[in-house]
């Protein structure tokens, strides 16, 4: 974009400098007009800068402090990982490795393409024989309908992605040019987060939040509100309609890639494994006995040609305690270590 600007100031110098020969007024206002243009630049570019320096800005990017630097194979210790794990918000919100070398690859909202990118860049960070935890969650088999509500998986989803990839994988992100102009010039794309140089968000600590903060009627609540926000966002009425015809080629889509997942880990002698992430119990009542079979065992089972180990912890009694969780979908940091250390156990692995 600079590079742009100069070119165009150029032009328009060159072009001003023409017309003086014809016309000094309008040369003269030409020049006014190219001051206040480069005034106008400079201060935006300023509180371009200054935005970087706020929460609003760094909160979207929090997960990255789980991504050490791609540079130099194999030569940082930091690569010798021996459990990792993808996935969306739960995942991020499930782990927490304390006793072993792990680490925390979810981002968010993240659907299996994206789990396959970060796979690509970063495998190489775990050890020979290391564990991926690739997370299943109610609705990771038809996540990639996502791709057809950009309101969903907008620029702004893949804009984390950007910061964590290589260069030739960003450039294959839907509307990259797009998406890497609001990663240099956020305020240039949307002027009005200016705001929040002068008037800026708390730091997100989510993560950190140690116990329940909800009542049993506001868990009750909270469970329902999930519900209907998935059935907004995936555009059903009834829970029927999610295994609807509709769906099928997006659920084929997601075995085909989840299929891939599992062959890319096993061709880098890598050890894939398939875990579900608790849910309270008032979330995990509001999913029928159909819902789980068709949604989530049906789809694991068309998935897992290789019958690399699955983890079911979903609906486990062990976890639904709503002490455990911060709402009733996310566990909050005491549920995550108790979580993760039975996964570590189960898998045996030891420090």
């Amino acid at each position: 974009m600079k590079k742009k600007l100069k070119i165009f100031v150029a032009i328009y110098t060159l072009a001003m400098i023409g017309v003086f020969f014809f016309s000094w007024k309008i040369s003269l206002l030409m020049l006014v007009f190219l001051f206040m243009g480069c005034f106008s630049c400079g201060i935006l570019l300023c509180l371009n800068k200054a935005y970087f320096k706020t929460n609003h800005w760094k909160n979207q990017f929090l997960f990255t402090k789980n991504f050490i630097s791609n540079n130099g194979y194999r030569d940082n210790l930091g690569r010798n990982l021996d459990i990792v794990n993808l996935g969306s918000n739960p995942a991020l919100n499930g782990f927490f490795y304390e006793k072993v070398r792990g680490a925390n690859w979810a981002t968010g909202s993240q659907g299996f393409p994206m789990d396959f990118e970060i796979l690509k860049y970063y495998h190489s960070y775990v050890k020979e024989g290391g564990y991926v935890l690739i997370p299943i969650m109610p609705f990771s088999s038809i996540s990639n309908f996502l791709e057809t509500r950009p309101q969903c998986w907008s620029d702004s989803y893949y804009m984390k992605f950007a910061k964590i990839l290589d260069c030739e994988q960003v450039n294959k992100l839907p509307n990259f040019r797009k998406v890497l102009l609001k990663m240099r010039f956020p305020l240039v794309v949307n002027p009005k987060l200016a705001i929040f140089i002068f008037h800026d968000v708390p730091v997100d600590s989510n993560l950190l939040i140690n116990e329940q903060t909800m009542q049993a009627t506001e868990l009750e609540y909270d469970a329902k509100k999930w519900i209907k926000s998935w059935k907004t966002e995936f555009c059903v009425k009834e829970y029927k309609d999610f295994w609807g015809e509709k769906f099928n080629p997006f659920f084929d889509s997601g075995v085909n890639m989840l299929s891939e997942m599992i062959d890319y880990c096993l061709y880098r002698n890598l050890k894939p494994v398939l875990v579900t992430i608790p849910m309270s119990s008032y979330l995990a009542n509001e999913f029928t006995l159909e819902f789980r079979q068709k949604m989530i065992y049906d789809f694991v089972n068309a998935a897992n040609k290789k019958n690399v180990r699955f983890l079911d912890y979903m609906f486990d009694d062990r976890f639904s305690n709503p002490e455990l969780f911060n709402g009733s979908f996310f566990l909050n940091m005491n549920g995550r270590k108790i979580f993760t250390d039975q996964v570590v156990r189960d898998l045996g692995i030891s420090n």
